[in-house]
């Protein structure tokens, strides 16, 4: 496996990237002055000076606490940033009045980008711990009181109860994992699961105006599959060919001092206007 050196705001770490696999370090000598470095193996995270318990990373829209995890994570996904303004490319205020819905929320860069416009948005992730990590994103962005709903919850289940509920929503994110579980330990696969729960947010959404996120990191799914997907679904059929309907989809990178690129997963974004 391929590593990659970060800087984050100035802290350099160095942990695995499957993406960076037989590339040629930039500068070899720069990696032994790492910060921290991660160990798959032993999954524990090897402190040459100790991690800032107030580090920050500026997103362009909002700033974002970052934290070691077991996992080799930083608490952050920076090949992100791009989506990140898209969801606010709008504007303080754009928001006002309307539902986002963020699954598989994680540490809730999303979610942050969204209440800083305006948006009322639903949180949603299986692990307790990365709910309160968006918690404590929001409040020191000034979002404490912000309409955010913090959930501890099975995705798919969410969306089906929101289906019966009749609740629409305006912008839908989803940003979900090869695999993982739910908070009762039903496992989720990618690959089997995608496809019923995109289908279940696409009812979710307000057929007049609507913005949709799809990103994904593995092998077996890339853009091509999802925009086939809905391309061909009831929902999204009747809008293709008209105008203001936009679909742009591609694949995230990131990018060294060099300007060589890493592959980080791919995106699908859907705007009704």
């Amino acid at each position: 496996m391929g590593r990659k050196l970060e800087s984050l705001a100035g802290y350099v770490v160095d942990r695995p990237s499957p993406a960076a696999a037989g590339k040629a370090r930039c500068n070899p000598g720069s990696w032994k002055h790492a910060a921290a470095k991660y160990d798959p193996d032993k999954r524990v995270w090897q402190q040459h000076q100790a991690w800032p318990d107030d580090l920050l990373i500026d997103c362009g829209v909002f700033t974002m606490p970052l934290r070691p995890t077991p996992y080799g994570h930083i608490g952050l996904f920076p090949e992100q940033q791009d989506n990140w303004h898209w969801l606010a490319e709008q504007g303080i205020g754009s928001g006002k009045g309307r539902a986002a819905l963020n699954l598989f929320g994680y540490t809730g860069a999303s979610t942050v980008a969204l209440a800083s416009v305006g948006y009322a948005v639903a949180h949603v992730d299986a692990a307790k711990p990365n709910v309160n990590a968006a918690r404590l994103a929001a409040e020191q962005n000034g979002l404490g009181d912000a309409p955010i709903r913090y959930l501890i919850d099975d995705a798919t289940k969410f969306a089906a109860r929101e289906i019966r509920r009749k609740r629409v929503y305006h912008t839908i994110v989803l940003d979900p994992p090869a695999y993982g579980h739910s908070p009762k330990g039903k496992a989720w696969r990618l690959e089997r699961d995608l496809w019923p729960l995109l289908d279940g947010c696409l009812q979710l959404l307000d057929r007049d105006s609507f913005r949709l996120l799809v990103t994904g990191h593995t092998a077996e799914i890339g853009q091509q599959e999802v925009l086939e997907f809905l391309r061909h679904t009831s929902f999204l059929r009747p809008f293709l060919g008209a105008s203001g309907l936009i679909i742009e989809s591609g694949r995230s990178q990131l990018r060294d001092e060099a300007d060589r690129s890493l592959d980080a997963g791919f995106f699908v974004r859907v705007q009704k206007l």
